[in-house]
C-alpha cells in the first residue's frame, strides 16, 4: 500500500511581530474608514502613494505610509489572512528585528516600484492612481516563504491544494503580464506592479539577511559588517599608535627635566607634554583625539 504524507498549511503561528502588524493594519483601516465618513478619500490622497503627491506635494512619506492602507474588507482580509498563513514561520527564520526590517523594506521597495510605473502612466497616459495597501510587503513574506519551503503544499482559496512552488510561479507570472498591461494602460485596478516589486525586493532582501546581511545575522559576513570591522580595527590602531607617539614624547620630556629642571622646556614642549598626558593617561572628564 502506497501512503503519502501530505501537510496542508492553513495557518501560522502570530508570532509577536506578525501580531502587531496586523493590529496596526487593522486598527489603520479602521480609522480610515472613519474618517472616510467625513471626508471620502482625504486620507488615501496624503497617505496613499500617487505621481501627483509625491512629485509635485513632496509628500515624501506616501512610498512608506501607503503599505499601512487598504481599499476595502476583502483586500484588508486577503493581506492579514497572508500574515497568519505565512509570516510567523518566516519571522522565526529572520528573527523579530530582521524580519520587521524585511517587511517594511519590501514594502517601500515595492513602493519605488510602484512610484516608477506611476511617472511612466502619468507621461504617457496623462493619469494619477493612487495605490494602497500591503500587498507587496505580503507578497515579499510569500516569497521568503516559498523560498524555505518550496514543497509544501497550502490550500488556494481553502480549496486547491498546491505546492507554494508553483503558487509563486504562477503568481509571478500573473504580475508580469500584468505590470505590461498597466504600463499599456489596461491594468485595471490592481497594483501589478507593486507586487512585482515586493517579489522582487522579497528575493533580494531575504537572501541578503538569510546570507549574514542586514546586521547581527549568523553566518557569511555581509560587505557592511567587513567594512564596519576594519573601521573598527583601523580606530583602535590610530589610538595604539597615538599612545605610543605620546609615550615617546612623555620619556623625553622628564629625561630633559630631570637633566635642565621644569625651566628648560620650551613652550611649544609643554604644549607637546601636555598634549601627550591627556592622551596617555586620560582623566574621566577627557576624550582622546
Amino acid at each position: 500500500m502506497y501512503q503519502r504524507n501530505v501537510s496542508f498549511r492553513l495557518g501560522g503561528p502570530v508570532t509577536p511581530v506578525v501580531k502587531k502588524l496586523m493590529i496596526i493594519n487593522g486598527a489603520v483601516f479602521i480609522l480610515q474608514q472613519f474618517a472616510g465618513l467625513f471626508s471620502p478619500g482625504y486620507v488615501e490622497s496624503i497617505f496613499g502613494l500617487s505621481h501627483a503627491g509625491l512629485a509635485y506635494s513632496f509628500m515624501v512619506w506616501q512610498p512608506f505610509t501607503y503599505m499601512f492602507l487598504h481599499g476595502g474588507w476583502l483586500h484588508i482580509i486577503f493581506n492579514l489572512i497572508a500574515l497568519w498563513m505565512f509570516a510567523g514561520e518566516v519571522e522565526n527564520i529572520l528573527g523579530e528585528k530582521r524580519f520587521l526590517k524585511f517587511y517594511l523594506l519590501s514594502g517601500l521597495g515595492a513602493g519605488i516600484f510602484i512610484s516608477l510605473m506611476n511617472f511612466y502612466i502619468f507621461s504617457n497616459h496623462g493619469v494619477s492612481p493612487v495605490t494602497i495597501g500591503a500587498s507587496g510587503a505580503v507578497y515579499a513574506i510569500l516569497l521568503a516563504y516559498g523560498i524555505t519551503w518550496p514543497n509544501r503544499e497550502v490550500l488556494l482559496y481553502f480549496i486547491l491544494p498546491v505546492k507554494i512552488k508553483y503558487l509563486l510561479l504562477v503568481f509571478g507570472l500573473m504580475e508580469f503580464f500584468g505590470t505590461l498591461s498597466t504600463a499599456a494602460g489596461t491594468g485595471g485596478g490592481i497594483s501589478h506592479i507593486g507586487h512585482l516589486g515586493g517579489l522582487i525586493c522579497g528575493f533580494f532582501l531575504f537572501r541578503s539577511m538569510r546570507s549574514g546581511g542586514f546586521s547581527g545575522s549568523t553566518g557569511k559576513s555581509s560587505i557592511l559588517s567587513d567594512l564596519e570591522k576594519k573601521r573598527r580595527l583601523k580606530k583602535k590602531q590610530d589610538e595604539i599608535n597615538t599612545r605610543i607617539k605620546a609615550k615617546k614624547i612623555i620619556d623625553s620630556s622628564l629625561e630633559k627635566i630631570a637633566k635642565s629642571g621644569m625651566s628648560s622646556l620650551s613652550p611649544d614642549e609643554k604644549k607637546q607634554l601636555e598634549w601627550a598626558r591627556r592622551h596617555f593617561y586620560p582623566t574621566d572628564n577627557e576624550t582622546m583625539h
